[in-house]
């Protein structure tokens, strides 16, 4: 079974748009949440560098984009490297925060039915990314995965 390629341009603008929308949501958070103040020291001593990481990665899928858009040869390297780290990022997500479930207190504990809820959450959200990057990644490479 081969795996199925896309056109370069579909690549581009699919990423060009997603990675916008990330970076405008996550800033619009980050920047609601620290003119409330509803920020915690804490937070602002041990996360606010993951995040600022994050919102690099979703800069480098934007500006990797626009480079396969334009025909330069880092663009596909580029958007190469996010897609991969993309899936790394979803599955460590979905991975996280399944863990933090199981490790809720006694009281707090998911039923079996809710644990069904949330891993078929967690796979919904996870499956389409990690496809969309596998076949994105195949025709970066020009189809050499099959």
């Amino acid at each position: 079974m081969a795996i199925p390629t896309l056109p370069l341009a579909f690549i581009g603008w699919f990423f060009a748009v997603v990675c916008f929308a990330a970076l405008a949501v996550g800033t619009l958070l980050l920047q609601q949440l620290f003119r409330s103040g509803k920020i915690p020291a804490e937070y602002l001593q041990s996360r606010i560098i993951g995040d600022f990481a994050l919102l690099l990665v979703w800069l480098i899928g934007l500006v990797s984009a626009f480079a396969l858009l334009n025909d330069y040869a880092w663009g596909r390297i580029g958007l190469e490297y996010f897609c991969w780290v993309l899936i790394a990022l979803t599955l460590l997500s979905g991975g996280t925060r399944l863990l933090a479930y199981r490790q809720q207190p006694p009281e707090y504990r998911l039923t079996p039915r809710a644990w069904v809820t949330a891993f078929a959450g967690a796979t919904l959200v996870a499956l389409p990314l990690i496809a969309i990057c596998a076949v994105s990644i195949n025709t970066l490479r020009g189809g050499a995965m099959q």
